[in-house]
């Protein structure tokens, strides 16, 4: 337990790779599910820590309760929890901001870097001498990283490490992959450079680049003056999109209309024009439903 916790803390600060990581692990499958029981337990106390956030904000996301039972489980007993309080003293070492459904927020980091957060997001920072670390933990942000002498800014999601160069940037955390669009300066992904208008796709450990659509670029732009742009993509797209940034979601209520494609430029945080478009040019009706919904159907 105590070197999975090790393990957890060098890959916290970024003093251990993650091939050194799995390959420490692969050699025996009780190594993986100790990290993960310690993993768990740091999870569990990292939430409890963002509830009482000093930061100001306009809406907070739900209580996370934190319980004797969701801490010992997994088999986290006194010596996981005297392990995981020592994360809880490094976790609140971190600073956090986030955002409710439909909010957008700007901080700016102690090294000057500048953090807006999309709809929906979660980020938690660690700005201690050289080093420079970000955590995106939910949702969206782009970043304009200011130029400082030593190493670059480190940005963490869903186990994948970014180094980014002075620039701007735009990084996307879904449930499985992480995206990081370079729309100024130079990044590099498991040693492999990001250079400007390209875009890093990781799924697991599998990592990809290739050049950015042009609409992927306008989306990653448009969303911090509070617009959504679609070129030719599914209702079913647009409609996750947009869901993204309401309380009262859409809901396709025929699955023949999920083929459908169309564009357009939007506010995000109302459908209303939206729903126009789509009864003008497809006949497709909107009704609130008694949970409020907005179910699509065809007229």
């Amino acid at each position: 337990m105590e070197e999975a916790a090790a393990w957890l803390a060098a890959l916290d600060a970024g003093s251990a790779t993650r091939e050194e990581f799995e390959a420490w692990r692969a050699v025996d499958s009780r190594r993986a599910v100790a990290f993960a029981q310690v993993a768990d337990a740091f999870e569990q106390i990292e939430r409890l820590r963002t509830v009482h956030d000093p930061l100001p904000e306009p809406r907070r996301l739900g209580p996370v309760r934190l319980n004797r039972r969701n801490l010992l489980r997994g088999g986290v007993v006194a010596g996981g929890i005297a392990i995981a309080g020592g994360f809880a003293m490094q976790a609140a070492a971190r600073e956090h901001a986030e955002t409710g459904v439909g909010e957008r927020r700007t901080v700016v980091l102690e090294d000057g870097t500048r953090v807006s957060l999309n709809t929906d997001t979660r980020i938690s920072w660690r700005i201690k001498g050289e080093t420079r670390s970000l955590w995106l933990d939910q949702g969206e942000i782009a970043l304009n990283v200011r130029a400082l002498a030593g190493p670059p800014l480190r940005l963490s999601a869903n186990g994948m490490r970014f180094d980014l160069e002075p620039g701007a940037f735009n990084a996307r955390r879904e449930p499985e992959t992480v995206a990081l669009l370079v729309l100024k300066g130079t990044a590099s992904a498991e040693n492999r450079a990001v250079r400007v208008g390209a875009l890093a796709q990781a799924i697991g450990r599998d990592i990809s680049v290739h050049p950015a659509e042009a609409v992927a670029i306008d989306r990653a732009r448009s969303w911090q003056n509070g617009q959504l742009v679609f070129e030719g993509e599914s209702l079913d797209f647009v409609v996750a999109e947009f869901n993204r940034y309401l309380d009262d979601k859409l809901v396709v209520a025929d699955p023949r209309l999920s083929r459908i494609r169309l564009g357009g430029r939007f506010t995000n945080t109302d459908p209303t024009e939206l729903l126009k478009a789509l009864d003008a040019s497809f006949g497709i009706r909107a009704k609130r439903g008694e949970s409020g919904a907005i179910m699509l159907s065809a007229s």
